[in-house]
């Protein structure tokens, strides 16, 4: 189950939700009054209401590994990301100073180390709890004699399993409360007066994730539970053979 809500979390765009507002009241045509955005580790969408009726943009992660920063491009109509992304560098370079008030937040851009690390400490969870699983259903059907693959390997891959995912929700977690939840709207947005502080909130993949973590702690519960100990089982491995009539030298 574990493994089922992690995946279901990567491949989800929920993990923030918001509804950004206008703190302007100079609203035209060409300004949306209104909006709502989810988004997810790679993509997502925004809808925007226009007084000329709604309209919907994806939104798309991209990253500049050299520069350290990543941003949720706003894929309007003509918007190339990459392009996008590199004006928004250039922008941040040239008016992000400590007496402009405009840094790195309010350009859109957000930590790029801290973005693949939670990607890669997700993508490690579910590997590690696709081996749990796998040396589950041989816990069941085998006879497991090194100790590395009897119960003490259930606890350890368990355990490592919750401990990648606790690594997880606390990089997003930071990334969200440092820099998401205070921004991710593109500088031109920004511009215009949009504001999406105290209008974001974190979404269900995310509790996936925490649901993720709940179930690795109920395997290592019903593992203590069921009697299981922390001891080799070549021994009792061992007994099995000979109880069956067979000799080993």
């Amino acid at each position: 189950m574990g493994v089922v809500l992690l995946v279901t979390a990567f491949a989800t765009d929920y993990w923030v939700t918001a509804s950004p507002q206008s703190v302007t009241n100079n609203s035209t045509s060409d300004t949306p009054d209104t909006s709502n955005s989810s988004f997810g580790l790679f993509n997502g969408k925004q809808y925007l209401k226009y007084t000329t009726g709604d309209r919907s943009f994806p939104l798309q992660a991209l990253c500049n590994a050299t520069e350290g920063v990543c941003a949720y491009i706003f894929l309007r109509q003509g918007t190339e990301p990459r392009a996008k992304l590199t004006e928004l560098i250039q922008e941040y370079k040239k008016n992000g100073t400590a007496s402009s008030g405009l840094g790195q937040i309010e350009h859109g851009l957000f930590s790029f180390a801290l973005w693949v690390c939670t990607i890669i400490f997700l993508s490690l969870s579910i590997v590690m709890g696709l081996v749990t699983i796998g040396f589950s259903v041989f816990n069941v059907f085998g006879r497991p004699i090194e100790t590395i693959t009897g119960p003490m390997g259930l606890y350890l891959w368990n355990g490592l399993s919750l401990l990648l995912t606790i690594l997880t929700l606390s990089l997003f977690g930071a990334l969200y409360g440092g820099e998401l939840s205070q921004n991710f709207l593109m500088f031109e947005d920004y511009k215009i007066g949009w504001r999406s502080e105290g209008h974001t909130s974190l979404g269900y993949s995310y509790f996936l994730v925490i649901g993720g973590a709940g179930a690795f702690i109920v395997n290592l519960i019903l593992l203590y539970l069921s009697g299981h100990t922390l001891s080799c089982s070549y021994a009792g491995s061992g007994e099995k053979e000979v109880d069956n009539g067979m000799i080993l030298y």
